[in-house]
């Protein structure tokens, strides 16, 4: 049966876009899915050049998801250890509890990040 179907003119001209499909059987049957309605699986032979910019609100969505982070080097630590040699006892309690709170929810924020992102996106998204 399988060759019967493989052999028509729409899957022979169609190939590229076979995947198999897992049934509930022990067996997979190769499906004809249609890409050219899904624009993160089109051909494109500038796939990976980003320049010059072709969607201005979502190269600012990136821009603005890139400013939320923050790198070692943009801020000077050197004096850090000195101002905490600096604080008494009381003060450094104060402030591990506080880094150690905020440490704690960004763990928990990740981690049902992490859960929606299984569950909602990885099925849906495919990576260029």
């Amino acid at each position: 049966l399988l060759n019967t179907i493989m052999s028509t003119d729409k899957f022979q001209d169609d190939k590229e876009n076979m995947e198999p499909e897992m049934g509930s059987g022990d067996a997979s049957v190769a499906v004809a899915i249609d890409h050219s309605d899904e624009p993160l699986l089109a051909e494109n032979p500038s796939r990976f050049v980003i320049f010059p910019i072709k969607y201005h609100d979502i190269w600012t969505f990136y821009k603005n998801a890139v400013a939320s982070f923050w790198t070692a080097d943009e801020i000077d630590l050197s004096h850090d250890y000195a101002d905490w040699e600096r604080l008494d006892d009381g003060e450094r309690f104060f402030i591990s509890r506080v880094l150690s709170f905020f440490a704690a929810s960004d763990g928990i924020v990740n981690e049902n990040l992490v859960s929606l992102r299984t569950g909602l996106f990885t099925e849906s998204l495919v990576y260029p």
